[in-house]
């Protein structure tokens, strides 16, 4: 069995060969959506290799397509002089790291959508 950290490597590397095959994709929002997916992977306790794996190239992808977007959502978040130097990696490392657990809670939630609709009516104002 090889070591974690071989592993990682090898991870870093495959990700990096996609801007060889793909120049236009900035080296930060792989990387982003790398450290997004593995952080999402390593947070997750209670499943299963192969699944881990398979939630892993999930995360990856949404990180890269939806880096763009997610960053335009944070951007707000920033003081207006550091605004124009946020970089797209950000947007990279919070979607991957966020929208698998978001799809899954949404999934969780549409098991039961009379329950997801009766919460609705609670909230009264």
């Amino acid at each position: 069995m090889t070591e974690p950290t071989t592993t990682t490597f090898t991870a870093i590397i495959s990700a990096f060969s996609i801007s060889i095959i793909y120049p236009n994709i900035e080296n930060g929002m792989i990387l982003g959506a790398l450290c997004g997916s593995i952080l999402l992977v390593i947070s997750e306790e209670h499943i299963s290799v192969f699944r881990r794996i398979i939630l892993f190239f999930i995360s990856f992808s949404i990180g890269m397509l939806l880096a763009e977007m997610t960053l335009n959502l944070l951007i707000p978040l920033f003081p207006s002089n550091i605004q124009p130097k946020v970089p797209l990696g950000l947007g990279a490392l919070v979607a991957s790291a966020v929208s698998v657990k978001l799809l899954l809670w949404l999934i969780k939630k549409f098991d039961d959508p009379s329950d997801l609709f009766n919460s609705f009516r609670r909230k009264k104002p």
